[in-house]
């Protein structure tokens, strides 16, 4: 070192702002069959209740965004069950296919109760793609 000081107060940036979180219901704005509502808009074929039975946008939102979950979750089991009978011939390598399936069955499960939870508490989690198909009315 030489003596030199840096003064990194002059050439500092400003802090990153944090990502904007979209605004949604106040918790209270809420009733019992709102809530039951977004509850069904979740739970596969029951997310058609909520999406022709509700006139309200936010409900109908969940519903469209739920029903796109639950068809992606029915493609991606379509596409493994091939699979799983294949490796199964196979007995260490369809034990660990069966823990991995197990595995995408939780992450499913995980990401259905976040989305109801964020439902209830008056916020969305946008799921990519999914938010987009949700989006259009």
């Amino acid at each position: 070192m030489n003596g030199d000081s840096f003064d990194t107060s002059s050439s500092s940036a400003p802090p990153p702002q944090p990502p904007e979180v979209e605004k949604g219901l106040q918790p209270g704005t809420l009733d019992d069959t709102d809530r039951l509502m977004l509850v069904f808009s979740y739970l596969g074929p029951l997310s058609l209740i909520p999406l022709f039975g509700n006139r309200d946008p936010w409900v109908r939102w969940h519903a469209r965004q739920g029903l796109a979950l639950f068809i992606v979750g029915l493609g991606v089991l379509a596409i493994i069950a091939p699979f799983d009978w294949l490796f199964s011939m196979i007995p260490l390598f369809g034990r660990i296919f069966w823990a991995c399936e197990i595995l995408v069955g939780l992450a499913f499960l995980a990401v259905i109760a976040l989305c109801i939870e964020r439902a209830l508490s008056g916020g969305r989690f946008r799921l990519p793609w999914l938010a987009d198909l949700a989006d259009q009315d």
